[in-house]
């Protein structure tokens, strides 16, 4: 009997066509199996859909892909972790709790230079501002050096910079050694230590960067002690050099920060499959989904049957009796040419890199193309895997992100999330100046140096309070985003009129749970109105503007009080500015509310169109 070429051939173990003793063809395996052959037909199905991922193609219609497929890699979700995540708590620990207790040394310094509030409060928001400033451009440098490599380095320039400036002559130096260069190191340091925990965790990524971002609020309240007993032990200069001696344990962290090998990194179009097309890796899973053929023995598939541009890389597929698959990792002969020895180590590529809440959050890729018709379309800014392993200098790396990253202005929700996350950078001027805020009023040094410690207790609180809201209340991201807005809104109003040591410490917690609330919700909302596609991007941007804000804010709440003698003027200038960041997130919502309006009137309208036309054809 011929075997019909578009049909499967039994062949032997040495790969031949199965022949019988009088020379003819033996029977084709669909003839032998019968009525089963609907089953083979199946089976075969699924060989196509893995030819098809192994391609990098499109799934077909009558599949989707979750979000956790999409972005599925080699996060251990565990193990070791667990150790980075303690580096990055430490960092986080060491990093806020040297800037967010400036405050405290600002008394000092203002006593010892003479020079007014201002000039001097420079120092402390070069350094903060500093620190964000430049997250552009080591998110850059994070594309072809390690966190390992980027946290070491930062945590070396920081350092040397700290002890530099024990040895300013003025503010000015200070401003330069102090501010700039040691924001430098804090912005290189910083920026790994939020990369690393995504880099490491997919399914407890929540839990793992709520417990790395609490090293902020623990460092706020730990340091102001700190600062304070070391001032009055030492002087300012003795303080700083045992800041940056304790800052020098971000190496420690950094080595901590073991890179993970890229052998299942997401984006490449070349890997190593070892699950079906289900994504089941378990032998045993893989029997369950694959249909039985009673007792028929089935013996090979023949390899000439697959397409042409699929091999097995290994040994030739086996069908048992449960055909159960023995062997099975294919690889398309063109990539395997072109991509086999590339090693991917872009560790920004994951779209969800700068995501702190929970994956489980996200919406599929389709749903997002869908409720978010207004965001612009960067087919020139997305990454090209043909680009990957292509060696490109980081200076025009640089230039060629920003000048992607312009084009995100062409969407005004975008503009309206970067006002919102600027306006409220102005959590600098209570930071800063709360401490003398409470000595204007009489307290004692160790009495204001508590406050910031009040603030930093609330902060890790406002942490976990705002994610059981958002998760376990199922209350929108936008809505607690906005209400902790008005809300430190109104006690920066009130702060200036507080009398008492109790008053203060009121209002000071209550900031702390907005500003825990802003900092940590940022990239969640920024992902609900943007897509998770357009984070990195966007908030890379978002950090720069909030650098340059947070460099200016406390200057000019310093300038208010020199002119008007009083910290009216200050807090209330804050107060204006959370309020008015409350409203561009109104205005946020709004906006894209009636963008997700008008794309189901037009998508209905489309239905009626096109079923109206299908019915005069008919007729």
């Amino acid at each position: 009997m011929s075997t019909d070429k578009g049909c499967c051939s039994c062949i032997r173990d040495n790969g031949s066509v199965a022949t019988s003793a009088t020379g003819t063809t033996s029977e084709c395996i669909c003839d032998q199996i019968g009525e089963h052959h609907e089953k083979v037909k199946h089976l075969w199905r699924k060989l196509q859909t893995m030819g098809r991922k192994l391609k990098n193609e499109p799934p077909s219609d009558e599949s989707t892909t979750s979000s956790s497929d999409t972005y599925d890699d080699n996060a251990p979700d565990g193990g070791w972790g667990w150790m980075v995540c303690f580096g990055s708590f430490l960092l986080n620990f060491i990093l806020d709790g040297t800037m967010f207790s400036f405050g405290v040394l600002l008394l000092e310094l203002l006593d010892y230079f003479g020079e007014g509030k201002a000039k001097t409060s420079w120092i402390g928001s070069s350094l903060l501002g500093m620190s964000m400033f430049l997250g552009p451009v080591v998110s850059t440098l994070l594309e072809k050096f390690s966190c390992r490599q980027i946290t070491i380095a930062g945590t070396l320039v920081s350092v040397c910079a700290f002890i530099v400036s024990v040895f300013s002559p003025n503010v000015e130096m200070l401003i330069l050694t102090y501010g700039i260069i040691g924001g430098v190191g804090f912005c290189m340091t910083f920026v790994s230590a939020i990369i690393v925990v995504g880099l490491y965790f997919n399914r407890k990524r929540a839990i793992a960067t709520g417990i790395a971002m609490s090293g902020s609020g623990l460092g706020t309240f730990a340091y102001a002690y700190l600062t304070n007993f070391l001032i009055t032990t030492f002087d300012w200069r003795g303080t700083i050099l045992i800041l940056s001696g304790i800052l020098l344990n971000g190496v420690v962290c950094g080595l901590l920060f073991r890179p993970l090998l890229p052998s299942n990194f997401s984006g490449s179009r070349s890997e190593s499959v070892s699950r079906d097309s289900n994504g089941v890796s378990d032998p045993a899973e893989r029997k369950t989904l694959i249909p039985k053929l009673d007792k028929t023995q089935v013996n090979y598939l023949k390899t000439s049957a697959l397409p042409t541009r699929l091999t097995m890389s290994t040994d030739i597929m086996r069908v048992q009796n449960d055909l159960a698959l023995e062997s099975k990792c294919f690889s398309s002969q063109s990539d395997c040419r072109r991509r086999e020895f590339v090693t991917i180590t872009n560790q920004m590529s994951k779209k969800d890199i700068f995501y702190s809440g929970s994956l489980k959050r996200l919406p599929n890729h389709h749903d997002s193309q869908i409720l978010l018709p207004h965001t612009v379309k960067f087919s020139s800014c997305t990454m090209d895997d043909t680009s990957i392993g292509k060696e490109k200098s980081t200076l025009k790396s640089i230039i060629d992100t920003f000048t992607c990253n312009l084009e995100l202005f062409k969407d005004k929700v975008f503009i309206l999330l970067l006002l919102t996350n600027v306006c409220w950078t102005v959590q600098s001027v209570p930071v800063t100046y709360i401490p003398d805020l409470g000595v204007s009023k009489n307290l004692p040094k160790q009495q204001a140096a508590m406050l910031i410690s009040i603030v930093g207790v609330t902060n890790i609180i406002g942490r976990i309070l705002s994610g059981i809201i958002t998760d376990v209340f199922q209350v929108r991201s936008s809505v607690t985003y906005t209400f902790a807005l008005f809300t430190a809104s109104i006690v920066n109003f009130l702060m200036p009129w507080c009398e008492t040591f109790v008053t203060l410490a009121v209002c000071g917690a209550i900031f702390g749970l907005c500003m825990a609330t802003a900092v940590s919700m940022r990239t969640i909302v920024i992902a609900d109105h943007l897509g998770i596609e357009k984070l990195t991007r966007a908030f890379g941007m978002v950090a720069l503007f909030q650098g340059i804000a947070f460099m200016t804010n406390a200057p000019l709440a310093g300038f208010l009080y020199e002119t008007f003698q009083s910290y009216v003027m200050p807090f209330s200038f804050a107060g204006v500015m959370y309020f008015l960041s409350g409203l561009f997130c109104v205005a946020v919502q709004c906006v894209n509310h009636d963008c997700k309006e008008s794309v189901i009137e037009v998508f209905v309208s489309d239905r009626n169109d096109t079923s109206e036309t299908k019915t005069k054809s008919g007729s």
